[in-house]
């Protein structure tokens, strides 16, 4: 009888830990959504529900790897779905979630000695410290920034916004487009660092700046400046019939950026943002004022 309650315990914990890691998982990446789209809260998140879940794990069950394991597959397995194919080098963060359990699994345990366990729990602040100041901002300007020198196509913007508005490039000028969507996280988030660029660079008169809309996400001139109207947006404002001049950039998605230079070679295309790239503003600064 004992041993069929102790199985009994044993089952309910281990299926009580794969459930209770479904939850983990949805509130780490609930947060994270709703907090900020900065990656690294998703990892931050997902490091300490993970230890502190290990370790009431291991306070219940003892070192229960097989619990453990279930507990990481839900969280595993949503971010192998959904982050892992767009952004590859984000494995790491496996590894760290993983180590996050295993420490928290062992914390209230007798064995290994305290000062081993102490020694890992360093390890891994200082793992995860490396990993968000300097691994995932490094990466993600790796894979959002494409530099080049090639002939900008030809293209035309339709104004929409009063006053003058750049609707090709100019011979002598820098035009920096930015192809936004009123619709879409990512270009609102970056849109104030944008504007901080252009405040940084006011004394630039041969810079231009542009906001360009395209018929993507139901996206109209009337929307466009309707959104500008009520965010107090003062940049020149375009639209790209058809997205056609967005295509012929190359680009897919937004927000997406475009610098060409003075002899109309384009220099910078970036697309997608993110706040986990810090140096986004004063890499795209030093790269304007070299031109």
């Amino acid at each position: 009888m004992e041993s069929k309650s102790a199985n009994r315990r044993s089952w309910k914990l281990i299926l009580g830990s794969l459930g209770l890691g479904a939850v983990a998982s949805a509130l780490i990446f609930g947060v994270s959504l709703m907090v900020s789209e900065d990656l690294r809260l998703l990892y931050i998140t997902g490091v300490i529900v993970l230890f502190l879940s290990a370790t009431w794990l291991g306070a219940k069950g003892g070192r229960d790897w097989l619990s453990a394991c279930l507990f990481y597959l839900p969280l595993t397995s949503m971010f192998a779905f959904f982050v892992l194919p767009k952004l590859p080098f984000f494995w790491p963060q496996l590894f760290l979630w993983a180590l996050a359990a295993f420490l928290g699994l062992l914390l209230l345990n007798n064995r290994p000695s305290a000062v081993i366990r102490i020694s890992g729990i360093v390890v891994l602040f200082a793992l995860s410290a490396w990993y968000c100041v300097s691994y995932i901002p490094d990466q993600m300007k790796r894979a959002l920034n494409h530099f080049g020198n090639s002939g900008a196509p030809t293209f035309s913007f339709q104004p929409v916004s009063e006053g003058k508005v750049p609707t090709t490039a100019t011979p002598g000028k820098i035009l920096v487009i930015d192809f936004f969507g009123t619709w879409c996280p990512p270009c609102i988030a970056e849109l104030p660092e944008i504007e901080r660029l252009r405040s940084d660079l006011q004394e630039r008169r041969d810079i231009e700046f542009v906001i360009v809309a395209t018929n993507s996400g139901g996206d109209t001139p009337e929307r466009l400046r309707a959104f500008a109207r009520l965010r107090h947006v003062s940049f020149p404002l375009a639209f790209d019939p058809a997205g056609k001049a967005h295509t012929a950039f190359g680009l897919t998605g937004y927000p997406g950026i475009v610098v060409i230079d003075r002899t109309g070679h384009v220099r910078l295309t970036r697309q997608g943002y993110n706040s986990s790239e810090t140096t986004f503003r004063s890499d795209l600064t030093q790269l304007l004022q070299s031109l």
